[in-house]
């Protein structure tokens, strides 16, 4: 089953290495803030890339589901990143999170889109489990997060993904790092200014080495700060799986 969102594709502009397309996902009401004065002040005129650990272990989920598996537009299946992946997680494809999000996304294609919006308001707590972020709240999302939760945790932890995601830091770091010197508070409304009618006071890049298609934006505001969240694709190869950082040896963690 091939994903097709049916929204329509507002603005495409290229920002650095990054394309950032915008999928009028402002309607969405999936991650909401309520920031603290504290996070406010830390991202205020603050563009900044990231590939959060969680949403990395939602983008593994989807692609070990049959609709991951089938699909050719969404993972960008050539690179040494994505082999590794599969050599590390293949053995847990019937694992009951996976198998939960596949069902999910049979029924709503759209799900995919909700699924990642809302584990950007996670974290890993001191426990190793999965936890909400200070800052927001998925009271809205579409997406059943009670029953998630703890098959995500434990799909984290009889796969060794927490090992996986810290042994490959130097890949996400080198992704971050080409990004960020791209991003500036102009270049970034540049691209959302088609979507959105005023300009945000944040703007979080969300990036991943698996993801070649589907972004979209997300629009959060709380005790009057604006950010958003912008998930993105990248435009070259080269930059999700640079040739000069090398693959870990022995990645397959399941052992």
């Amino acid at each position: 089953m091939k994903i097709n969102y049916n929204a329509p594709l507002i603005c495409c502009v290229l920002l650095g290495a990054v394309t950032i397309l915008s999928s009028g996902c402002k309607s969405y009401n999936d991650v909401a803030g309520r920031y603290t004065s504290k996070h406010i002040k830390a991202n205020t005129n603050q563009v900044t890339a990231q590939i959060p650990e969680t949403d990395e272990l939602g983008y593994i989920l989807f692609a070990l589901t049959d609709v991951g598996q089938a699909d050719n537009s969404i993972l960008n299946k050539e690179t040494p990143y994505y082999k590794e992946v599969m050599n590390s997680f293949a053995g847990f494809k019937n694992h009951k999170a996976v198998k939960l999000l596949n069902a999910d996304l049979l029924n709503d294609a759209k799900s995919f889109n909700h699924f990642r919006n809302g584990l950007y308001a996670f974290t890993f707590n001191e426990r190793n489990q999965l936890a909400l972020k200070t800052d927001y709240r998925i009271d809205l999302n579409r997406v059943d997060f009670r029953r998630y939760a703890p098959l995500i945790h434990d799909f984290a932890v009889k796969s060794k993904f927490r090992k996986f995601y810290k042994e490959h830091s130097d890949v996400y770091t080198q992704i971050i790092q080409n990004q960020s010197v791209q991003l500036d508070m102009n270049s970034a409304w540049a691209s959302m200014g088609k979507t959105y009618t005023e300009p945000f006071q944040s703007y979080k890049v969300i990036l991943s080495p698996l993801m070649k298609g589907y972004s979209s934006s997300l629009a959060i505001s709380s005790h009057g700060f604006r950010e958003c969240l912008i998930f993105s694709e990248s435009a070259s190869k080269a930059m999700l799986y640079s040739a000069t950082v090398q693959p870990v040896k022995g990645s397959n963690y399941n052992d």
